[in-house]
């Protein structure tokens, strides 16, 4: 894409769902509750407000569930937070301050449309697009407290390329469906980069 990068982090509103994910037949249990596959659908609506010119705008627009790798807006909320809560995973500490609780992913299938649009005046080639979308830069990390056990694959939101034709025109929503198969990790704070 040509424009310039935009985190969007204002959402109209954000649901989830999250379930333990079934075996295969033949497959192994779990080891312990850590190693459980994870079924997580992130859904919601997340404000753009994007500006179109006399030529096509394109732009890559990125955003994160929750506004962070935790998926929930405080300490305790959100969908990972909720199955450590519901399904009694211990927390590795009883200080919040020692870890993230992620989300490593194995397979995922996201989607993103769309939701709001508007041409202020008379429409004079007006256009919109959701070109593509993709995973932001996967996040690596160690866990916690065992930090010579290496985290890969966190999710840290999507990035999608959107464009817009018209001075007056406005791309003012995004819809997204993202479904996320994976295991729920607890990072050793300050660990996870790129």
């Amino acid at each position: 894409m040509t424009g310039i990068d935009v985190f969007l982090d204002n959402f109209s509103g954000q649901n989830w769902l999250i379930t333990p994910a079934a075996l295969a037949v033949g497959e192994s249990r779990p080891r312990t509750i850590l190693d459980q596959k994870w079924l997580l659908v992130l859904t919601g609506v997340v404000e753009a407000n994007l500006q179109g010119n006399s030529a096509w705008v394109n732009q890559t627009v990125s955003f994160l569930p929750g506004r962070s790798v935790s998926l929930g807006f405080g300490v305790n909320e959100g969908p990972l937070n909720y199955a450590i809560n519901h399904y009694s995973i211990p927390r590795p500490s009883t200080n919040p301050k020692d870890y993230d609780v992620v989300f490593s992913v194995q397979n995922w299938a996201p989607f993103a449309s769309l939701s709001a649009i508007f041409d202020q005046s008379e429409s004079i080639n007006a256009g919109y697009a959701v070109n593509v979308w993709r995973p932001r830069h996967f996040l690596h990390g160690v866990k916690y407290p065992d930090v010579t056990q290496p985290i890969n694959n966190v999710f840290s939101g999507i990035n999608v390329d959107v464009g817009v034709r018209d001075t007056d025109a406005f791309i003012l929503k995004l819809s997204y469906n993202i479904t996320l198969l994976g295991t729920i990790a607890f990072a050793a704070t300050g660990s996870l980069g790129e």
